[in-house]
């Protein structure tokens, strides 16, 4: 068995970040922890929540007569979700957490007209597929900060759950959004739903 780590026992937040399907990973090697990803990946925001992911399987038992266990098991169904609260109220979110291809039109002040942005939810049958990412923190033994990634190659969002406005409760206004993955075809088996990634050290 492996000898424990310190340095392996995480304790980081996380920023999400999205792009159109198959645009390239950000480079682990000149791309530093905290720095901007590029090509077209855009960092979504501020989040209110913690970034939570969950992988899950179905399984079926395969089981004979001449036994009382099972005598196999196969994976026969999975799925993969990112889950936060965007802490910004904007109408680019609302579109993005709606998987939605409405556009958000944005109308600038002028002599007799104050400036506003505007789009619209609804009426859409077909769900617009993004590239995920986000990115934590690992700090290594001898104290380098180091990115820890993961991308999720396809998948669409849903607002998962209520937008909820008050004076009274202590808590503010957010967009609760929950991404799920779909198979990249493309992939390699083991790798269709998303990919992790730790720099565990500097260049040598």
């Amino acid at each position: 068995m492996a000898i424990p780590v310190v340095a392996n026992v995480i304790k980081s937040g996380a920023r999400l970040y999205v792009a159109p399907v198959a645009e390239a990973n950000p480079d682990e090697t000149t791309v530093a922890y905290g720095a901007a990803w590029g090509g077209n990946w855009v960092r979504v925001g501020f989040t209110k929540a913690l970034l939570a992911m969950a992988y899950g399987s179905e399984e079926f038992d395969i089981e004979v007569e001449e036994e009382l266990g099972s005598i196999k098991r196969r994976r026969v169904r999975e799925k993969l979700t990112l889950e936060t609260v965007l802490g910004e109220l904007t109408a680019a979110y609302l579109q993005l957490s709606a998987s939605n291809q409405d556009t958000v039109t944005e109308t600038p002040a002028a002599a007799a007209q104050k400036a506003y942005e505007e789009t619209g939810l609804g009426g859409e049958p077909i769900l617009t597929e993004k590239k995920w990412g986000f990115e934590g923190l690992f700090i290594t033994a001898g104290g380098d900060e180091e990115p820890i990634r993961l991308f999720v190659h396809k998948g669409t969002a849903m607002m998962n759950g209520n937008l909820e406005f008050s004076q009274k409760n202590t808590d503010y206004t957010g967009i609760p959004i929950q991404i799920k993955a779909l198979a990249d075809t493309t992939q390699n088996a083991g790798q269709k739903f998303c990919k992790f990634q730790r720099v565990t050290s500097e260049t040598t």
